[in-house]
């Protein structure tokens, strides 16, 4: 009986994300690579994938060149993480975060705003998985900077706050025009949304999120806190003028960190003050 040679190859899927793991590529020399890897494989079955994949949006496609989709390659590491937490009792990784116990907390630290906003999604998604659904989950903010500078890591959470029956409040303790254009944007997705005009706390650069009984506060560098306050007190209309000016304040190096802290009491308390201003179903 002749063997069929077709059992023993690889999908050209498989093949081709592999390829992608390593970085962009032509459709030219990915085909190339595919061809010589797999034997006789088409143009037309290579591009009947991409195709797929690009529906799929787990990966990008621009002019002649292919790369996966970051937003694809996030989902997955944060797949796979759960996954460790739920498979794996193993505390030597970098979500330690995750087990914590009640009073216990973390520090990390980060030079600059941006990555520790790219951090801080990576926490927010672990928790929104893991914590209860019925969780309520609170925001507080002196500017909703990330909004305009972070907007598609921002459209990634709301996506994921849509897609659970969670109730989500943001509070900002600042009433400029841009923090208010802000607001509207996250009233659309079902978000309520509210300014108010004092600082319930005594910092300044006092951003936190209340999660179940976790707590992420992240205290900024105070001279990046200046230049945040000074951009948002002075500037009436998001242009891309102003898009650079923030992106290098956001850039700017400086001692930023992210407290993460399970702390069933301390959750409470700070529920209790910034529920006040929200209407709260029974």
């Amino acid at each position: 009986m002749k063997k069929d040679l077709n059992l023993n190859k690889k999908p050209i899927e498989d093949l081709l994300l592999n390829i992608l793991q390593k970085g962009p590529i032509l459709i030219s020399d990915l085909i190339y690579s595919l061809s010589k890897e797999r034997g006789n494989t088409t143009k037309q079955g290579v591009y009947r994938v991409l195709r797929k994949l690009n529906n799929e949006e787990k990966i990008v496609i621009n002019k002649k060149q292919v790369s996966l989709n970051l937003h694809f390659i996030k989902k997955m590491n944060n797949f796979f993480s759960l996954a460790q937490y739920f498979y794996i009792s193993d505390l030597s990784n970098s979500n330690d975060f995750l087990w914590l116990q009640d009073s216990e907390k973390i520090s990390y630290y980060f030079k600059n705003l941006n990555l520790l906003d790219a951090f801080w999604s990576h926490v927010f998604y672990m928790l929104n998985e893991s914590i209860n659904i019925e969780e309520p989950v609170f925001f507080y903010m002196p500017h909703n900077w990330f909004y305009y500078v972070r907007q598609d890591t921002e459209e990634v959470i709301l996506k994921d706050l849509q897609e659970k029956p969670r109730p989500v409040y943001l509070t900002i303790f600042n009433n400029s025009p841009l923090d208010k254009d802000s607001q509207i944007s996250y009233r659309k997705n079902n978000i309520q949304c509210n300014i108010i005009s004092k600082n319930f706390f005594d910092k300044k650069d006092f951003y936190f999120s209340v999660m179940g009984d976790y707590i992420l506060e992240t205290p900024v560098d105070l001279n990046i806190v200046k230049d945040i306050n000074k951009f948002f007190e002075n500037t009436k209309v998001f242009d891309e003028k102003a898009k650079l000016e923030l992106l290098s304040i956001v850039s700017k190096n400086g001692r930023n960190k992210l407290i993460i802290s399970r702390n069933k009491k301390k959750a409470e308390e700070y529920r209790k003050i910034l529920s006040k201003d929200f209407f709260i179903k029974k």
